[in-house]
């Protein structure tokens, strides 16, 4: 996993050969303040999901991981938390579902906790264990704007 902030993308690009890209287009949806929705980038190999919601409870947001993508998840506006650990400390709660890429997980303690605002972001490889979404105060959830781009593994 990855933590930093959107100037130092720059840093990650030989990480992946589409990560470039995928910063690129980051950067040009903040700037032309895209609306919600689903954009291809790279047809299958790369795209993005601009959304908007209420920061979760922890009880309804889910640990997750994705075998053939990579995700980076952008914070354009407002605050999250996320949660992270190695897949070799967690416990699968559902089968590796391919059509939608994903295996959720129980809950945990042994996590690591990375507090996101805007223009952060975290970078979840297929090993990385995440539970994003989450409100930093229950009591007062902001809304949050990210961008989820999805990049293939291969």
């Amino acid at each position: 996993m990855i933590i930093d902030n959107l100037k130092n993308c720059g840093l990650y690009y030989g990480a992946h050969k589409r990560f470039e890209a995928a910063f690129d287009f980051i950067k040009k949806a903040e700037e032309e303040n895209l609306e919600i929705g689903k954009y291809e980038i790279d047809g299958k190999n790369l795209y993005a999901i601009v959304q908007e919601y209420t920061a979760k409870l922890p009880e309804d947001a889910k640990f997750e991981t994705h075998k053939n993508y990579i995700d980076i998840q952008y914070i354009i506006s407002g605050k999250e938390k996320m949660e992270m650990m190695d897949i070799e400390k967690a416990t699968p709660k559902t089968d590796y579902n391919p059509e939608k890429d994903v295996t959720f997980y129980e809950n945990t303690d042994c996590t690591t906790v990375g507090f996101f605002a805007d223009g952060e972001y975290g970078i979840y490889f297929p090993n990385d264990v995440h539970r994003p979404g989450m409100a930093i105060d229950v009591e007062n959830r902001e809304t949050v704007r990210k961008i989820v781009v999805k990049v293939k593994v291969d």
